[in-house]
């Protein structure tokens, strides 16, 4: 690894840090899915992807790198709705919640997220149309189901936007 990357990167969370670090850090580490859009309508459409965690910043936040569709499927099949983001997580001990930015080609996202009972739920702190929300859910050590989704009536129904079912490596 070169300097930046050895500065960026930790192999471990911070000892100090590590009980508040672990809502997101039991996903550090390197994942595979299937991606779904439009599920259960004539339009659905699946896709593989990848998604890998890492300790960052001397072991006191998170980063991730969301890869839609996967590199391997890229070569293979190039789709123009592409997603290749990163997001930076950091737990915030003064609010209780995790302050999160997302980002890629074009865009930027503000997010917070907290545990709701079993449920990682991340909101969008953005500006937007309706509630948006990002729900990590049935989270074992080696899978876990992730929906994107959109609420236009104050969260009473939600629109699942796409959802992923991630096995890890």
């Amino acid at each position: 690894m070169n300097g930046f990357q050895t500065a960026l990167i930790s192999k471990t969370p911070n000892t100090e840090l590590q009980k508040n670090l672990n809502l997101f850090g039991q996903f550090i580490g390197e994942w595979d899915f299937e991606g779904v859009y439009g599920k259960d309508t004539p339009d659905e459409w699946r896709i593989p992807g990848e998604w890998l965690f890492s300790w960052i910043l001397d072991g006191t936040a998170i980063q991730d790198i969301f890869i839609c569709p996967s590199r391997k499927e890229r070569e293979l099949n190039p789709h123009p709705n592409a997603e290749y983001g990163t997001t930076v997580r950091f737990y915030n001990p003064k609010k209780g919640v995790w302050d999160i930015c997302y980002g890629g080609y074009g865009f930027m996202h503000i997010l917070e997220a907290k545990q709701v009972d079993k449920e990682i739920i991340v909101i969008n702190k953005d500006d937007t149309d309706g509630l948006n929300q990002w729900v990590f859910s049935d989270i074992t050590p080696t899978s876990f189901h992730w929906q994107n989704r959109t609420s236009y009536d104050k969260g009473s129904t939600w629109l699942v936007n796409f959802e992923l079912f991630a096995n890890r490596r």
